[in-house]
């Protein structure tokens, strides 16, 4: 195997493992209070649209200093 065909099967792997989750959270974070909010758990197309969502929201509200973001969620067993 060649070193760049080495290299993608590493990249593919570890984008594989990114996946391995029990769901996504989306977290607003306020950094002039240090509040943060938790939204979900939702799949990835849902937490991907809750974000995009709230970050207009937010926009629209003046607050464009909260940032979102979307998280992995590992459920304890």
């Amino acid at each position: 195997m060649s070193e760049h065909m080495h290299a993608n099967a590493e990249l593919i792997a570890a984008a594989e493992q990114l996946g391995l989750c029990d769901g996504y959270v989306v977290l607003a974070v306020d950094p002039q209070t240090g509040e943060v909010d938790a939204h979900g758990p939702y799949e990835g197309m849902g937490a991907t649209l809750k974000a995009d969502r709230l970050r207009r929201d937010f926009d629209d509200d003046g607050l464009t200093d909260v940032s979102v973001g979307v998280v992995r969620l590992h459920s304890s067993r």
